[in-house]
């Protein structure tokens, strides 16, 4: 008897596995690229900086930090120097790259098609949060990179730290959780963990032969060479950015612009 129970247990199982796979199956898939559109040539001498991401670019206007940035490009660089941005809160890296295609809201064609000679890109955090993995986040990643260098835009690489999604996530109903966890498995990533995530990226750059084609602003540059958060640079929530936390941040990303430049 304690054996059938067990095999109706393990059937039932198997069973509820394979509905919420089919049902969480379309999260997974890789769609083709989207047509691609003209980019216009920067004529002047400025130096055109355009950032492009989730929450943590979405949050620069409250800052007023895309001016600071310019600032300091122009400063090192020598040159009259404009940074332009536009994210879209809790935007994985798939819509992200969609919004490169779309001019309505929060969509950054507008800033691309503009022309640029750098492109800064904040990605991979909800993806994580989510528990999407490490294959779709890196696809995606590849199509915004293969587009920005197909047009000229030299792509620049925010690599995330491991911010405490536990911190904000710990709290959630108990279903939930063990949806995101049941999702961490079927995507092959452990759950609420960056790591993979940085690693696949990396690789992906190595395996492609990428590497030399972007900026990579490693997160030890700004974020004390720990991939755990250093608290002061965000907000009580853990997951977003201070004041403080985009002046370091960006002060590496203009370093790392500046040394490119001088190249």
């Amino acid at each position: 008897m304690g054996m059938v129970a067990l095999l109706v247990v393990l059937v039932a199982v198997v069973t509820l596995y394979a509905y919420y796979y089919s049902r969480w199956k379309h999260l997974w898939t890789l769609e083709s690229p989207c047509p691609p559109y003209t980019v216009a040539a920067v004529t002047d001498d400025s130096l055109r900086v355009v950032m492009i991401g989730d929450s943590w670019v979405g949050m620069r206007r409250q800052y007023d930090v895309d001016s600071m940035l310019a600032s300091q490009l122009s400063r090192l660089c020598g040159c009259k120097a404009t940074v332009t941005s536009c994210g879209r809160g809790g935007e994985k890296t798939r819509g992200i790259y969609h919004l490169m295609f779309n001019s309505g809201d929060y969509g950054t064609r507008p800033l691309l098609s503009a022309g640029a000679h750098y492109c800064v890109i904040v990605a991979g955090i909800n993806d994580a949060a989510a528990c999407l993995g490490t294959r779709q986040y890196v696809y995606y990643y590849r199509q915004i990179i293969d587009f920005l260098v197909g047009n000229r835009i030299r792509p620049v690489v925010v690599e995330i730290p491991d911010v405490d999604i536990w911190h904000l996530y710990g709290s959630k109903p108990a279903y939930n959780l063990l949806s995101d966890f049941v999702k961490s498995t079927m995507s092959g990533c452990r759950m609420y963990s960056y790591r993979g995530y940085r690693e696949a990226l990396r690789r992906m750059l190595d395996d492609e032969q990428l590497a030399g084609k972007v900026v990579l602003v490693g997160m030890e540059d700004w974020n004390d060479g720990s991939p755990a958060i250093d608290e002061k640079l965000f907000l009580t929530d853990r997951i977003h950015l201070n004041h403080q936390g985009y002046q370091r941040l960006d002060a590496s990303i203009a370093r790392a612009i500046a040394a490119d430049v001088s190249r």
